[in-house]
């Protein structure tokens, strides 16, 4: 009688855990995440955590080296999603982020911004700034939140002024999760009062996600304030994602 195989979820679930404890040993040597080497080792294991998880990406369009990213936002798989398309960028976290076991470390090693709450957006946008002046790419969600990926909320603009200062371009993205069926699927969503450990237990039940990334046309800040920066991001993000677009500019 031949050994009952093991769920398809624990599976999954063996192989994301294999993947996190292969990017420690290979990030715990590396010193400057945007060597292109560290670049390249990077990107290759955020695209392995994708596949761990069973994830097919399709990407259209090509990521514009060094620009300031405007990206809506689903997840945290969001992160591991981006990073595997597109080399020497940064990501933006709360500065929480960096003290959470495991997580914070791979993310202090991968090169993340960690913003402090309180500090006011002048640091953030400085930091930002020196980012983008040394041809670093930086990846923004500036809803400053999480959706079920069915519909968009705002762009706050504040940290847009990043790209105005430094002479780099906004690159919008769109991102969205679909199930078997190609429909919209959220339960890849990290909202509410969802664990990470929720999310991660929905996804290694799904059977089969696709994930549709688009970059699209960049936007140069030259004439535009940072509100028109916002409004422009989000409407071409809403058109891809085919969404009507609702925001307003901010301030």
């Amino acid at each position: 009688m031949k050994p009952a195989r093991p769920p398809a979820r624990w599976l999954k679930t063996l192989r994301v855990a294999l993947q996190l404890v292969w990017g420690v040993l290979r990030i715990l040597f590396i010193r400057d995440p945007f060597a292109p080497r560290n670049a390249r080792v990077i990107r290759a294991w955020h695209a392995a955590v994708c596949r761990a998880l069973g994830l097919d990406v399709v990407v259209h369009g090509q990521p514009l080296p060094g620009a300031l990213y405007a990206s809506n936002h689903v997840s945290w798989l969001d992160i591991p999603v981006l990073a595997s398309q597109i080399d020497r960028s940064r990501f933006l976290s709360k500065a929480e982020v960096g003290g959470w076991p495991l997580i914070g470390f791979l993310a202090r090693r991968a090169g993340t911004l960690f913003i402090q709450r309180g500090n006011g957006q002048q640091d953030a946008t400085q930091q930002i700034a020196g980012a983008l002046r040394q041809g670093q790419g930086v990846m923004l969600f500036p809803e400053a939140t999480t959706t079920n990926g069915l519909h968009l909320k705002r762009f706050h603009p504040r940290l847009l002024q990043a790209a105005v200062e430094a002479g780099s371009p906004i690159q919008p993205v769109a991102i969205r999760y679909l199930d078997a069926e190609g429909q919209p699927n959220p339960r890849a969503a990290y909202t509410g009062n969802d664990s990470v450990t929720d999310t991660l237990r929905r996804v290694v039940a799904e059977d089969g996600i696709r994930v549709e990334v688009h970059f699209l046309p960049p936007i140069h800040p030259a004439d535009h304030s940072r509100s028109q920066l916002a409004s422009l991001a989000h409407t071409r993000v809403a058109e891809a994602l085919g969404f009507a677009h609702h925001a307003e500019a901010g301030t």
